[in-house]
């Protein structure tokens, strides 16, 4: 049993020591589920031998106790399995559950020590154990929900009836990570402690002074919390859940709907039964593409970036105690609220003192809506953002970041005011969304130290920074620039230099759909409701009124002239058409303006502009099926992943799926816009592009990319 160590004292308590051979945390999978049933037969065995006081499980590994499911085997499985492999998979998990089932029927009291994190299969050990103590600070849940699945060792069952039919069922969907003295307050803990030395003690003290510990629903007196199905208290949730978990998963996410199912069938009957229960529904996302598209983006994907796979390995890791922010507008101030959370002394900075007071404003209204900090907490962090007006406080920021207007010139007259203080060694970056960085780094006398990062709004609350790689940006630059982001939260995706760059120019694709449906007399009602069926967050036309016609419309003007500089022929697409009509024609500039595909009424939901039908459909909307106006949305975009993937752009599956759903909203079931294709199939995704291509235009024409990655068989990784 390399894997698990049984250990007696001689008190007459075992410990059973989880410690994977070559692993740097323990994960259930194959070698796991075969030394815990050896393990547990084990233990039967000395129990039965008499002399055993109590059962302790703790972890052989510093600060770690247990991640979870083998993510890697689960991928591995086929997703249509023959029946005999399907009745070979039901078994194993059903031997999975009864070891642990085993372990709280022992006839002992069984205890188990926590000091690090215990997701997942990790915490479905610890709900089996009769008594659980963690360290302080330690996180516990089960989370599988965050990947498309369910907990399937016992999981949903022992949690229904240890806190109840209502917080199971939120806990588990919405696959919650609890922090220790939270988990305690829930009744999924029974004790927090300071330190492990403690944990252990008062673990072993607890074996030794409860001989007759039993779960609470072995007990002949069990009630579950907050009453069974048939308790009036309940029957709220019986009727309505269905129709909730619909309505916000739009039923894209079957892993929520499994949970729902699988909370309110297992209340019903004996535990045992409960178990089989739980195995069908996690059996059936075992199963599920949308699993398999889940884990591989936010697991495996994700994994890889927060390491650091488009990160220059020869360069070391840098910590950053002072950042300059230049520009103390929305996103400036957002970042300025964002870094100085996370430590950094921030000199925020603009044209004159009062702005720069007001992006401390804003840091200040931030801070308030923030529930983690108290009084001390939230002076504490203003105090470490300084306004000013003048470039020399900016001499010693080790990176500076500018946020200025998205104009050329306007930054080119800032990275030159700035370079003229800025240290040697310090970091340059541009938050810019569209603007071409290798054109911006003219500005500059070091462009080997100039970089893209590109915010999303608001700054302090979306995940992701694209970093963009000018044609001269150094390895040193780029190091720096995955490091500050990482610092700050954030995770980082590598891309290099283009007109829009991965993100912008991706969702552009499907802003540029929804201008062309419109234009075609196409009803804006339908085109949204499309987006949203898709699982996006907001349709083509709500996400452009939230960035601004006007905005849009002035980068154009921008992207206009740089194409006539440099001696080229500016092609207007249907999406500027329609943005330069709405602003110029209407005056409908975006919500911040008042109105623009939307009205936004003072009380009441936002609905169409009228003018919308009377101006592009005055005849009657034109009907087209409404999976084609899906599919334009989703399809526009996938192909010009490929396009940019082609290009050199982005060079990761990983960076442009997680790009994709964490910048600009694609449907996070789908696992990336480039895991969409995959999942797809090459041949049938080329096959119903073509079919869009002959009826709405090259958009959808299947670059050469896709078309040599399909002759070879090769998935976009």
């Amino acid at each position: 049993m390399g894997y698990i160590k049984l250990e007696q004292t001689g008190d007459g308590i075992v410990e059973l020591v989880f410690d994977q051979p070559g692993a740097s945390v323990n994960t259930m999978g194959v070698e796991y589920d075969a030394a815990m049933r050896a393990a547990v037969a084990e233990l039967q065995r000395l129990v039965a031998a008499g002399g055993v006081r109590g059962v302790y499980l703790r972890s052989g590994k510093p600060g770690q106790f247990f991640a979870g499911g083998d993510i890697k085997e689960i991928l591995e499985m086929d997703l249509e399995p023959d029946a005999v492999r399907k009745a070979e998979l039901f078994e194993g998990i059903l031997g999975a559950q009864a070891t642990l089932r085993a372990l709280e029927m022992l006839g002992v009291p069984v205890a188990v020590g926590i000091n690090g994190a215990a997701l997942g299969g990790g915490f479905e050990i610890a709900l089996a154990c009769h008594y659980r103590i963690a360290i302080e600070g330690v996180m516990v849940g089960l989370p599988e929900a965050q990947l498309g699945l369910m907990p399937g060792a016992g999981g949903v069952v022992r949690t229904t009836r240890l806190i109840g039919m209502q917080e199971a069922i939120g806990l588990v969907s919405q696959g919650s990570r609890l922090a220790a003295r939270k988990a305690l307050e829930k009744g999924l803990l029974d004790e927090v402690v300071a330190d492990e030395a403690q944990m252990h003690a008062q673990a072993r003290a607890w074996l030794l002074a409860n001989p007759e510990a039993r779960q609470p629903w072995d007990r002949k007196d069990y009630r579950m919390p907050g009453g069974g199905p048939e308790h009036k208290a309940n029957q709220g949730l019986l009727m309505l859940g269905p129709v909730n978990v619909m309505n916000q998963t739009r039923g894209l996410m079957p892993a929520q709907k499994a949970i729902f199912a699988a909370v309110a069938d297992t209340a019903r009957v004996d535990f045992d039964t409960a178990l089989k229960i739980e195995a069908r529904y996690f059996l059936s996302l075992l199963l599920d593409q949308t699993a398999r598209n889940m884990m591989t983006a936010f697991f495996v994907q994700m994994s890889a970036i927060n390491k650091g796979s488009s990160r220059p390995a020869a360069v070391a890791r840098r910590t950053f105690r002072t950042l300059g922010i230049i520009g103390a507008g929305q996103m400036g101030a957002g970042i300025a609220y964002m870094a100085a959370s996370k430590g950094l002394d921030v000199v925020l900075k603009d044209v004159d003192l009062a702005a720069a007071e007001r992006g401390k404003e804003y840091a200040r209204t931030a801070s308030e809506r923030n529930k983690r900090l108290d009084d001390a907490g939230r002076e504490a962090l203003l105090a470490r953002i300084r306004p000013s007006d003048s470039y020399e406080d900016l001499g010693g920021c080790e990176a500076v970041i500018e946020a200025v207007f998205e104009r050329r010139a306007i930054k080119a007259t800032v990275v030159r005011e700035l370079e003229a203080v800025l240290g040697h060694g310090a970091l340059l970056a541009s938050n810019t969304s569209a603007l071409p960085i290798t054109e911006l780094a003219e500005a500059s006398v070091r462009p080997a130290s100039f970089i893209g990062m590109h915010f999303f709004s608001p700054a302090e609350k979306m995940p992701l920074v694209e970093i963009i790689c000018g044609e001269q940006t150094g390895d040193e630059a780029l190091a720096m620039a995955f490091d500050l982001a990482q610092q700050l939260g954030k995770t980082p995706i590598v891309v290099n230099d283009a007109p829009g760059f991965f993100t912008s120019r991706v969702i552009a694709k499907t802003i540029s759909q929804g201008a062309e449906m419109v234009l075609e007399g196409i009803d804006p009602v339908l085109i949204e409701a499309a987006a949203r069926a898709n699982g996006s967050p907001v349709g083509p036309l709500a996400a452009i009124d939230e960035i601004s016609q006007e905005t849009a419309y002035r980068n154009g003007l921008q992207m206009k002239a740089d194409v006539e500089a440099r001696g080229e022929i500016w092609q207007e697409q249907p999406a500027g058409e329609l943005i330069r009509r709405m602003v110029e024609d209407f005056g409908r500039k975006g919500r911040r303006a008042g109105g623009g595909y939307y009205d936004y009424p003072e009380s009441g939901k936002k609905r169409i502009w009228p003018g919308m039908r009377e101006h592009f459909a005055p005849d009657g909307h034109r009907v087209i099926p409404f999976e084609d106006i899906r599919d334009r949305l989703l399809y526009a975009q996938c192909t010009e992943a490929v396009r940019a993937m082609q290009e050199g752009v982005v060079c990761s599956a990983a960076d442009g799926n997680i790009g994709s759903i964490m910048g600009i909203g694609f449907p996070p079931h789908t696992g990336g816009v480039f895991q969409y294709i995959n999942a797809c199939g090459l041949a049938r995704f080329i096959a119903r592009a073509r079919e869009l291509a002959a009826c709405y235009g090259a958009d959808f024409e299947p670059p050469k990319l896709l078309l040599d990655k399909a002759a070879r068989g090769e998935p976009f990784v």
